[in-house]
């Protein structure tokens, strides 16, 4: 807790100056000018540059009570830690309260819930939810710049095999070793998503059909080629279609489904649908 007016620090408790490894205030003020620059971006939380031409940042918290209160220090370790501020203005003076309340364990957890609400927890690719909110963003941006949009869905063949002969912990071992073989071969604004079960879908922002094909044929080579000793080989099948400008997502989900559907007739086979 600190007593502040002006950026300069007035008073503060123990706990304050443990954290910073000083005797005294007078101390701190000789390093430091204002305790607001200490505060290192992070997630969106408030730094000094937020607040409002020559208004201080302490009179900025104070009358905008819509800022997320929330900033993050670095400590003496070089561990950054995220603190909740609660601000009361003393009256009839130009001095304000401010609590640091440590919440650095709670922005974890709630970082870590966040993280497996988009993600599969298996193979650690995003999961069938996250990806339809980004098909989303993608079709918005594919009709306000008209850009090329193209979908794969694809699914391992004969899964149920593996599963069988070796066992689900194999089986989990090869959807595991699949998502990162594929993950490296795309590029960082391609979007991959475990369907559900043993089915796969990427999502190709700036990309025509032909140049998705010729993706997921590189996909479908490398999958048949790859070798892990420890590990059944495998092989996929790839479904392949273009947004067009009348699509929905619905639409063409069902169409790159159907292309899937062509290609499982034959498997380790490449069929796009336009």
């Amino acid at each position: 807790m600190i007593v502040t007016s002006n950026d300069k620090l007035q008073s503060a408790n123990n706990a304050f100056l443990e954290f910073f490894n000083i005797q005294s205030v007078e101390e701190f003020n000789k390093i430091h000018d204002c305790i607001a620059k200490l505060f290192v971006p992070n997630n969106g939380f408030f730094i000094l540059s937020d607040a409002i031409g020559d208004e201080c940042w302490t009179d900025y918290l104070f009358h905008h009570s819509e800022v997320v209160r929330i900033v993050s220090i670095m400590d003496l370790n070089n561990q950054m830690i995220d603190f909740e501020l609660t601000i009361k203005k003393i009256e009839s003076e130009s001095e304000y309260i401010i609590v640091f309340n440590d919440i650095t364990q709670f922005i974890a957890r709630k970082n870590e819930y966040k993280y497996f609400a988009y993600h599969d927890h298996l193979t650690k690719i995003y999961n069938r939810q996250r990806f339809d909110e980004l098909f989303l963003k993608e079709v918005e941006n594919k009709r306000r710049y008209e850009d090329h949009l193209s979908i794969l869905l694809l699914d391992i063949d004969h899964f149920k095999k593996v599963n069988d002969t070796y066992g689900h912990y194999i089986g989990d071992l090869t959807l595991i070793a699949l998502t990162k073989l594929i993950s490296k071969d795309l590029r960082i604004n391609d979007i991959f998503a475990r369907w559900g079960g043993e089915e796969f879908i990427i999502l190709l922002p700036r990309t025509d059909i032909d140049a998705a094909y010729t993706k997921a044929q590189e996909i479908r080579t490398m999958v048949e080629s790859h070798v892990n000793k420890e590990l059944p080989s495998i092989t996929v099948s790839i479904g392949v279609t273009e947004m067009n400008n009348s699509d929905t997502t619905k639409t063409c989900l069902q169409r790159v489904d159907k292309a899937l559907y062509l290609s499982k007739e034959k498997r380790n086979d490449v069929v796009k649908v336009i």
